[in-house]
């Protein structure tokens, strides 16, 4: 139980705090959305798209090397300056190759546009700051350094607001200050963390170390750039099938359930992945992960439910009417990152057993597999047709990790046991519908809203989502930190 407070300790520092950075990138949706128009908040979500892409090679997956192994190093500062050094070499090296070839590759991705290579400048050293910021992120985090993890994280959002605000309201720039934002704010956090670390940081080169961060890092690049297809490749269909007004709505529906990811899931695994890197060893690790296990499925079912309900005001009030109907893509994109928060325990047999081939593999048919889906289904059902694809091969990844994970690593997991919240989320979920057409109010959206989610934990409990007891416990705690 100890344990289990420890966690849930750090695991509220980074939800508070990245709720805190949600609330704050949300005013950067009405900077872009009304100061651009819907084809360049389009074409705007499309180039960051690329720099996803270009920063899976600029980055050689060094930080999630570091991640793994660190706590196999007797010296983890130095492992930290290991990986800091050769990124700096790296990153350089990238920004040169693509200062000179940069015009080339962009006509190839984005042939007949007019605007240029230099995008291209903005996000090659855009990814190589955020490589540097990433390696700092992973460091402090698999130290339990939760609230500096979560200072680095919320600094980065409030200057990007502040950077964007300058360029995109004031100075007008679109496309180029949105990206000139994105550069800066990145300089500038990581300027204040190497003033934070010059007393500890050193150049150093060590070959043993580097190339056990990087053989780990360089394996799930497969899979990283399959990652990329089966979350970011369906721009490019919309673009093409539907429009780049499409490509606007459905990034905003994105936009809102992709926020599921910095308020659940990254503060989830910011003491998940320590955790389970540090106990898998021990004997009775199955049963306190499948405990962690309980808990994730039912707060993310209520998180699911949340994002959905909300989505709907929430795109009333930060953006214009145009983008009315990307609502409805929400809760199969929220659903999509809560199966890929399932994937980080199916999957901890391949990990800890260093199967980074196996994961990207498998990573890899889910891109096939989306591929498809978007060519088969976005004619059919337009941007819910690109949602429903990404759902549909988090659930066959799931389903590879779940049969595959458990030969390396058996954690006696249910795989159907999280569809149950679905049962409960379904029921609210279409109350919610059904009453926002008969009342076509804001106020009474949140008022609908909030009631339901309090419904949920209601009948949660009641189905036994989470164990009664704990449930008790917490309210019992609520209830004495009331009284005073």
């Amino acid at each position: 139980m100890m344990e289990t407070t420890k966690l849930a300790k750090h695991g509220l520092i980074y939800s508070v705090t990245s709720i805190m950075a949600q609330a704050v990138s949300l005013f950067m949706v009405p900077v872009y959305t009304k100061n651009m128009s819907l084809e360049q908040y389009g074409h705007y979500n499309l180039l960051i798209s690329v720099q996803t892409l270009l920063a899976i090679v600029i980055t050689l997956g060094i930080y999630s090397g570091l991640t793994r192994f660190i706590n196999e190093f007797e010296d983890k500062n130095r492992s930290k300056n290991i990986a800091l050094t050769f990124s700096l070499v790296w990153g350089v090296l990238m920004c040169l190759i693509f200062a000179y070839f940069g015009s080339y590759i962009y006509n190839l991705v984005f042939p007949g546009d007019t605007s240029g290579g230099y995008y291209l400048n903005y996000i090659v050293i855009s990814s190589v700051l955020l490589c540097l910021i990433s390696i700092y992120n992973s460091y402090y985090t698999m130290l339990y350094r939760s609230k500096l993890v979560s200072l680095i994280n919320f600094s980065r959002v409030v200057l990007m607001l502040l950077y964007s605000a300058y360029f995109v309201m004031v100075r007008k720039e679109g496309v180029d200050g949105a990206l000139l934002a994105q550069l800066l704010a990145f300089a500038t956090v990581l300027i204040g963390l190497l003033i934070y670390d010059r007393k500890n940081f050193r150049f150093v080169i060590a070959v043993k170390e580097l190339n056990l961060m990087l053989k780990y890092g360089v394996g799930l690049l497969p899979g990283q750039a399959s990652a990329w297809v089966y979350t970011l490749i369906d721009r490019y269909f919309i673009k093409t099938m539907l429009g780049l007004q499409q490509v606007a709505i459905y990034s905003m529906g994105y936009r809102i359930g992709m926020m599921m990811e910095p308020i659940i899931l990254m503060p989830f695994k910011a003491v998940f992945t320590p955790f389970k890197y540090s106990v898998y060893k021990e004997e009775d690790a199955p049963e306190r992960i499948r405990e962690i296990y309980v808990y994730y499925n039912f707060f993310g079912w209520f998180c699911i439910l949340g994002f959905s309900v909300f989505a709907k005001p929430a795109i009333d009030l930060l953006s214009t009417p145009e983008y009315s109907e990307a609502f409805t893509v929400v809760p199969l994109i929220v659903f999509s990152y809560f199966l890929s928060g399932l994937g980080e325990f199916y999957s901890l047999g391949i990990h800890i057993k260093n199967k980074s081939l196996v994961n990207s593999y498998i990573l890899c048919v889910g891109a096939l597999f989306n591929i498809l889906l978007n060519i088969g289904l976005i004619p059919l059902l337009g941007i819910m047709g690109a949602a429903l694809a990404t759902v549909l091969s988090y659930l066959l990844m799931n389903g590879l990790y779940f049969w595959i994970g458990k030969r390396y690593f058996d954690l006696g997991l249910e795989f159907f046991r999280p569809f149950k919240g679905g049962l409960l989320f379904l029921g609210l979920y279409g109350i919610y519908l059904s009453s926002c057409r008969q009342i076509n109010n804001l106020w009474f959206d949140f008022l609908c809203a909030t009631l339901l989610c309090l419904v949920f934990i209601f009948f949660g409990v009641l189905m036994r989502l989470v164990p009664r007891e704990v449930a008790k416990t917490m309210l019992l705690q609520l209830v004495r930190k009331i009284g005073r």
